[in-house]
């Protein structure tokens, strides 16, 4: 491993932000969460190969639901094989109210027909509109006034069932009348839902979905496990989101079996072997001839990883004692100062997110830095773009990650997805603006301090019009504001709400692109919007579209 500290915040169905994003209710189905589980499963194994033994890795998640949480940490710590242990960090977070996590729980799947969004095309069919259409159709058919309907055939029928709707599946949404297990299996059932008691009650069909380790714990394993040392923080405890957090400590190296689980999930997502029939036998039943091969040279050779790690005495080629004892020699030899990441086998890299992060030569700046008035302190050195990425994006880069980790040769070692944020984004379209960079609303608070040109303050009023979609007029503004705004040259520049010039925590800056005549535009993502008129709506501003 190579790092301390990993955290692994892992995509997730986010649940436990139906508070914040109650929209989300209308998407969530069982089967997304099922889908997550082994892409979930695939990090966690991830995040846990690259900690250094004696490091803390914490897993995370938006939700609530067990699938998506205690499973996919039960499993971790199955294949792990005592290489990672649960830690309880209650006692050092005061004033934190987290529940345990939890040893048991249902395992459920959705039929496919049964889905919010499969029940909602149901019921738009069959509404009193289109059932009196269809009688309607029915009518004329019998009187011979349309055309006989085309044969379909019995497959056809066969793959749409019936479906019945539940009498619990009402809105606006009514609680159980009592919580106890057999009025809940009914409640569960009438709704599409598909209980298992173990993985061998999986239909075959299913077992692609519904796997085993989605399962809980053996009573053996629970005692193990201590899955109650994770923390299930719910919105109710603190007026919060709901998330579930567990603090795991690397105590050895990982064994084979970790690596080989890891292996095949790569395969797996790659459209290659199942994981589940691939890790079918128990690895005790492996041969030893081919369970020694695994912590040999061989397995390191796997297309789709660099190294593994082993839990043998000597240090294999590719295992953590083995590049630890690496670096080790390199400070012996008095190697350079800056210690390097040990170079692994080059995965190949085809999309473009996978391309190392190169700095920008400095004949580059000098265009961007007279059109923006960028002063002679800001920081070029930590905007890093993309190898072949013709320079698309320019992402700014927190000093601690460019210098901790890219200008130690992180990125020959792993492959780094993202990193920083958007700071300048290329222009497609020349021919109103000579810049061909604008400035990016993901990071620009961190380009704020910096800029003397192009930058101008706004009214609370004047402000608030600035944030919205579509083409904004100048018409609309202020009188002082419009005569700023009207000599102004095509092309992107910020407006700064007055007050909060220098408070980038709070980040009132909005992008906005200066258009022929008399308007502009709002670069600002949509979600983003909402957020900034929600804190105009807390600093007490009421806008007069609302006031009327």
């Amino acid at each position: 491993g190579m790092f301390d500290r990993v955290l692994c915040d892992v995509p997730c169905s986010g649940d436990g932000t139906v508070r914040k994003n109650p929209g989300i209710w209308k998407q969530w189905n069982q089967l997304g969460s099922l889908a997550l589980h082994p892409l979930q499963l695939s990090i966690a194994l991830r995040g846990a190969r690259v900690t250094k033994v004696g490091g803390y890795m914490v897993y995370s998640t938006c939700s609530q639901n067990p699938t998506e949480n205690e499973s996919v940490v039960a499993e971790l710590l199955r294949i792990s094989e005592g290489a990672l242990v649960l830690e309880d960090p209650r006692e050092r977070m005061e004033g934190l109210i987290a529940r345990p996590g939890w040893s048991s729980w249902k395992v459920l799947r959705e039929d496919k027909n049964r889905t919010r969004r499969a029940m909602k095309n149901w019921n738009k069919k069959n509404n009193q509109k289109m059932l009196e259409k269809r009688k309607e159709w029915e009518e004329k058919e019998r009187n011979g006034e349309c055309p006989p309907p085309k044969e379909r055939s019995d497959e056809a029928d066969e793959k749409a069932p019936e479906v019945v709707p539940s009498p619990y599946d009402t809105i606006p949404y009514v609680p159980p009348l009592t919580w106890d297990e057999a009025a809940l299996r009914e409640r569960t059932e009438s709704l599409g839902f598909v209980e298992y008691a173990t993985f061998d009650d999986v239909e075959p069909d299913w077992r692609r979905r519904v796997r085993a380790s989605c399962f809980p714990p053996t009573e053996q394993e629970t005692k193990e496990f201590q899955l109650h040392k994770s923390l299930r923080c719910l919105p109710q405890d603190m007026d919060s989101g709901g998330f579930y957090v567990a603090l795991l400590k690397k105590v050895k190296p990982l064994g084979a079996r970790a690596t080989e689980k890891m292996n095949a999930m790569a395969r797996e997502s790659k459209g290659g072997v199942d994981v589940e029939v691939h890790l079918e036998k128990d690895h005790d039943d492996i041969p030893e001839e081919e369970r020694d091969k695994s912590n040999t040279d061989g397995e390191g050779k796997d297309k789709n990883e660099s190294q593994i790690e082993s839990s043998n005495a000597g240090p294999s080629k590719g295992s953590e004692d083995y590049n630890n004892k690496r670096s080790d020699i390199g400070k012996n030899e008095g190697e350079s100062k800056i210690e390097r990441a040990p170079r692994g086998k080059h995965i190949k890299k085809t999309d473009l997110s996978n391309e190392n992060f190169v700095p920008i030569s400095d004949d580059f700046w000098p265009a961007i830095v007279e059109h923006f008035g960028l002063t002679p302190a800001f920081p070029k050195q930590q905007y890093m773009s993309r190898a072949r990425g013709e320079s698309k994006v320019l992402y700014f880069i927190s000093r601690s990650i460019k210098e901790n980790l890219i200008d130690r040769g992180i990125q020959d070692r792993i492959t780094v997805i993202n990193s920083g944020l958007k700071g300048f984004e290329r222009q497609n379209i020349l021919r109103d603006c000579d810049m061909s960079y604008r400035v990016a609303q993901e990071g620009i608070q961190f380009l704020i301090p910096y800029m003397t040109k192009r930058i101008f303050t706004a009214s609370i009023d004047d402000f608030h019009k600035c944030v919205r979609t579509g083409l904004i007029k100048f018409d609309g503004f202020s009188e002082s504001f419009r005569k700023v705004l009207e000599p102004l040259e095509p092309g992107s520049f910020v407006v700064v709400l007055e007050g909060y010039e220098k408070d980038i925590v709070k980040k009132m800056f909005v992008v906005m692109w200066r258009c022929r005549g008399v308007a502009m535009n709002c670069l600002v993502a949509k979600v983003e919007m909402e957020a900034i008129i929600a804190k105009l709506r807390a600093l007490g501003y009421v806008g007069k579209e609302s006031q009327q």
